[in-house]
């Protein structure tokens, strides 16, 4: 066939191709671009989209030979690069680089710079992404969007100082949004200023009174500041509650049968190494599957082998991220759950927004935020006696559902960890360690340190958290240490380590000093994993401030809660003092009851059954009164 009769067959066959393509229907546009491509109609932008076809078809070497021949052709197409690298990450993350190199030195700019960045996010690689944001803003310095994106890739990579300026920026620049001083106020309870924080959101929410993301890290951020009352931090919820609330659902079709097998639903936004996944991946693993169906729902944007081996628990999994928070509520109502679990609460990936439409008779708040959420469609909190004492009910909308040991059951890390005496004994002198994040570390907390210290003057304090990698950021920590009076020669600070090497530094401390009035939780019980006791203030009210009593309590270790900053002190002291005291205790330390997860989850079992009875009969007294009712 000749040149010129080809032509029509081939702008016949690119316009069948084009529309299977825009249907998705790759399977069948692949091989009409081929045979456009045999023909002679050969383009760097035909080879892109024949690779768009072969890749989302399943064929992934038969896209990367078409991506790269459409960049032989047009070595700076952009297009053709981000697709191809798209193809590569996130494992052959060499290759990708390779790709932007290569395009960028055949002259593409700011254009392949912004796909880069995006690609490189979404691979979750900020070390990859940060490159190509700051060549943008040298470019497109006004660009506020590509500034705050800037911002928070430093804050992934735990560099709040550097990240501020330009999260002051952004807020600067957009005047009119409260949204924008969001993550500026992020950045500064990283890096552990949480006053200036806690301001920075109160000035969204007052310019924005539905400002969801403000209103969420106040509340949190609430819990991390001293000087205010427990009382306090439950009227914020409370008033949260008030400015989102909704209307109450339709009735519900569930079976209010007490004795039935319960679908139970739970939804996070952090199923994988994180705290969630630490404290659920066990108890779940024992749940008996007689008596409950286990549906997850994943909201969240990363994944890891903690996601992995959740999903393999649950009878179902539903990755629901993408949607907004009515579809999400729809589909848990459309599966007919019956008792939903919040696992995140107002903490980073929070979507309190989709319990707030009631998408379950019955809804409970676990693991992920331990205080009242302030949300009236939430029933149930999970807890136990020490963490939430009968005073303290007052603070919660939700009742409390107390299980019978502590309501933490840690999944034991893999990371095993020997039992050791304690290094002062061939050291000469005793190492405190706190290895909670930075926005714990009030000034109350420093001060505290700094007396401990000058009682103890050959005593040292290792910080580990991953900001204190920035030397900004630790330096600015040093200084208020020093403002407060302490020796700051006697700092040791630390970023971030893989989990081995964060386990390994257990061994090298004696024992902890919990921060207040928010304590630690997962760092508590790794460090009780790890034979290594912690010093604990008993908490102001509310579940977050007593976290170290519960574990501790759990433990057996009562004595190392101090019943005020004093004792605290006074018990650092003599804790330090008594080193073969000490031996003793870490040579028996183990987390026993916390790791025993058959035990919990026959309680937690038990708690399911009694909050779904507690309906059932709200049901039948609801209809007795409704027939009674008929008969007047």
């Amino acid at each position: 066939m000749s040149e010129k009769a080809s032509a029509p067959k081939a702008d016949a066959l690119l316009k069948q191709a084009m529309a299977r393509l825009q249907a998705r229907e790759f399977h069948a546009a692949a091989p009409l671009f081929q045979r456009a491509i045999a023909l002679g109609s050969d383009t760097p932008e035909i080879r892109n989209n024949l690779g768009q076809a072969l890749r989302f078809s399943g064929d992934s070497a038969g896209a990367e030979a078409a991506f790269r021949e459409a960049l032989r052709q047009r070595p700076a197409y952009v297009r053709a690069a981000a697709n191809l690298a798209a193809l590569l990450l996130p494992k052959r993350a060499d290759a990708a680089t390779e790709v932007f190199a290569a395009v960028l030195a055949a002259g593409a700019g700011e254009a392949l710079h912004r796909a880069a960045a995006q690609l490189w996010k979404d691979a979750a690689r900020p070390d990859q992404a940060l490159h190509h944001l700051e060549a943008v803003l040298t470019t497109s310095p006004d660009d506020a969007l590509l500034r705050s994106e800037l911002g928070t890739t430093l804050m992934g990579l735990g560099c709040p100082s550097a990240a501020i300026p330009h999260l002051a920026q952004v807020a600067a620049a957009l005047p009119e949004r409260a949204d924008a001083k969001v993550n500026y106020g992020l950045a500064l309870q990283q890096s552990g200023d949480i006053g200036a924080a806690m301001a920075v959101q109160r000035s969204a929410i007052e310019q924005d009174p539905l400002c969801r993301p403000a209103w969420q890290n106040l509340l949190l951020g609430l819990n991390y500041m001293p000087g205010i009352t427990a009382e306090e931090v439950a009227a914020a919820h409370r008033a949260y509650a008030a400015r989102f609330a909704r209307p109450a659902p339709a009735p519900f079709a569930n079976t209010p049968d007490p004795d039935r097998r319960l679908r139970i639903g739970m939804l996070s936004g952090d199923f994988r190494q994180h705290p969630v996944g630490y404290f659920l991946e066990a108890a779940i693993a024992q749940h008996q599957r007689a008596g409950f169906h286990l549906t997850a729902y994943d909201v969240g944007k990363r994944a890891d082998a903690t996601t992995a081996r959740l999903r393999g628990l649950f009878d179902q999994w539903n990755a629901l991220g993408s949607l907004d928070d009515a579809a999400i509520a729809a589909h848990i109502r459309a599966d007919a759950i019956d008792i939903l679990v919040d696992l995140t609460g107002h903490t980073e990936a929070s979507r309190i927004g989709v319990m707030e439409y009631r998408p379950a008779p019955v809804q409970v708040s676990w693991i992920g935020y331990a205080n009242t959420n302030g949300v009236a469609a939430m029933d149930w909190i999970i807890a136990d006696a020490v963490v939430l004492p009968p005073e303290d009910e007052a603070l919660y909308s939700e009742k409390p559902l107390r299980l019978p040991g502590c309501y933490l059951c840690l999944t034991p890390p893999q990371e095993a960890v020997a039992p050791s005496p304690p290094p002062m004994l061939h050291q000469g002198h005793v190492t405190f360690g706190c290895f909670n994040n930075l926005a714990k570390i009030n000034d109350e907390v420093l001060a505290a340190w700094a007396t401990i210290l000058a009682r103890l003057p050959d005593a040292r304090l290792l910080l580990k958290t991953s900001v204190l990698g920035e030397a900004a950021t630790a330096q600015k920590l040093r200084a208020r240490f020093a403002v407060l009076g302490g020796d700051t020669l006697r700092l040791d600070l630390e970023g971030h380590s893989p989990r081995k090497g964060y386990f390994a530094r257990y061994g090298t401390v004696d024992f902890m000093l919990d921060p207040f009035p928010f304590p630690g939780g997962t760092t508590t019980a790794e460090a009780i994993h790890a034979g290594v006791p912690s010093l604990t203030r008993r908490g102001r009210g509310g579940m977050i401030s007593r976290n170290g009593e519960t574990l501790l309590s759990a433990v057996g270790l009562t004595d190392w809660i101090a019943a005020d900053t004093q004792d605290y002190i006074d018990k650092a002291v003599a804790f330090a003092e008594d080193g073969q005291r000490l031996a003793a205790l870490r040579a028996r330390l183990s987390l026993g009851p916390l790791a025993d997860a058959a035990t919990y989850a026959r309680g937690l079992e038990a708690g399911w059954r009694r909050i779904w009875r507690a309906w059932c009969q709200e049901q039948a007294k609801a209809g007795a009164i409704s027939s009674a009712a008929e008969k007047v």
